[in-house]
């Protein structure tokens, strides 16, 4: 059966069992399944009603990105219309592609900073804002010019985070510390101070994790 059939008969936007089980079949060594997924990222893009097709396919090309970028890195600009989705499922399944095969294909994988940067404007969900913090946190640790671009944009998300957004957001800033200037993590210093009495101790470990960077 082919992926689009499957994908068709499969319940629910996200499709998670299925986009787990298929992309352990590329990393198996089925690569030819993941082309097929990339471009079914955005498959019939204007309507709305295929939105679960298109989540199912960047499922799939999300969790092969997660352990193996190189598989995925070449074809990032055939990805690039996913990102223009009219559903954040598969917007923030396929930022997070971008941000795992920065290293493997970091021209390409820099064009979604623009994207990252309007989906926590947009405020669609913890899911698609957490997505693109963590996408620029490794767009960040490419080189000092490029987390001088986007540490605006978190240290303003930070100012202004939801209990449910700290952790990815600081989880960003770890990633691209050893990029910053000495001003900028002075300022980072005293902002993440503010939350320190945080009630997740998740989010206290990550901010110990942090000021131990910046030191």
């Amino acid at each position: 059966m082919k992926l689009l059939d499957l994908l068709k008969e499969n319940k629910g936007t996200v499709s998670s069992s299925l986009g787990k089980e298929l992309a352990q079949q590329v990393l198996e060594g089925n690569t030819d399944l993941i082309v097929e997924a990339i471009d079914l990222t955005s498959y019939d893009s204007a309507n709305i009603k295929s939105k679960s097709i298109r989540a199912g396919a960047a499922k799939i090309v999300e969790k092969v990105a997660e352990k193996k970028p190189e598989q995925v890195a070449p074809y990032l600009n055939k990805l690039l219309p996913a990102l223009e989705m009219p559903e954040p499922q598969t917007r923030w399944m396929i930022i997070l592609v971008f941000g795992y095969c920065m290293k493997q294909n970091p021209d390409i994988a820099l064009k979604g900073i623009d994207f990252a940067r309007k989906y926590i404007e947009e405020n669609r969900g913890v899911c698609l804002s957490g997505a693109a913090h963590l996408y620029l946190g490794r767009a960040g640790a490419v080189s000092e010019a490029k987390a001088g671009k986007v540490f605006p944009v978190l240290i303003n998300a930070l100012e202004k985070a939801s209990v449910n957004e700290l952790d990815w957001i600081i989880e960003a800033f770890i990633n691209m510390s050893d990029k910053l200037t000495k001003s900028e993590k002075e300022l980072l210093k005293n902002t993440v101070k503010l939350y320190s009495d945080a009630h997740k101790k998740s989010t206290i470990k990550r901010i110990n994790k942090l000021l131990k960077k910046l030191t």
